[in-house]
Formats: C-alpha cells, sequence, structure tokens
C-alpha cells in the first residue's frame, strides 16, 4: 500500500534551504519516492495548535520504502542540513 509522508514546515534559513531542495529532491526520486505537493498553509480549519507556514507531501511505494529512505546513509547528510534549515513535524500515512 502506498504511503503518504506529510510535512509541516517552517524554513528558519531561506538561502540554505533553497541548496538543499536540489539534493533533496535527486536522493527521493532515487529512493521511489515523489513529491505530489509543497505551498504555503492557507488556512487553519480545524484544531487548537496553528500549524507551521508550509506544508507538503511525499508518496512512496510503501511504508518500508518511506522509513527506508528516512533511515537511509544517503539521507542522513540531507537530512541532517535539514534539521538545521527547519523546524519540522513529519509523520506517515498508509493508504487503504
Amino acid at each position: 500500500m502506498a504511503a503518504y509522508v506529510h510535512l509541516n514546515i517552517r524554513v528558519l534559513d531561506p538561502v540554505r534551504q533553497a541548496a538543499l531542495a536540489p539534493q533533496f529532491k535527486r536522493a527521493l526520486a532515487e529512493a521511489s519516492g515523489r513529491l505530489l505537493y509543497f505551498g504555503h498553509v492557507v488556512a487553519t480549519l480545524e484544531g487548537e495548535m496553528p500549524p507551521l507556514p508550509m506544508a507538503g507531501v511525499l508518496e512512496f511505494p510503501t511504508v518500508a520504502q518511506a522509513l527506508q529512505f528516512y533511515n537511509s546513509e544517503a539521507y542522513a547528510p540531507i537530512k541532517a542540513e535539514r534539521m538545521a534549515v527547519q523546524e519540522a513535524r513529519i509523520f506517515i500515512v498508509e493508504a487503504n
């Protein structure tokens, strides 16, 4: 079943974030993942905790592949840099 990685982020360093994006997209594609969308949050419809300003969804063929990418050696240096330039909330949803 497909797995969807939901991202909710705040960019802390736009210059470093922009430099990181091509590396992230390349690693994502090599891991059979794809970016479905990424953009600005425009409205909160429900809930007390406000979202971070940006949101997106990545798609992977399976939860195992999503986790394999997140924990991979290839993604590790990108993840470390990403964590330095973003505040993030990230979770996986498995499609039925």
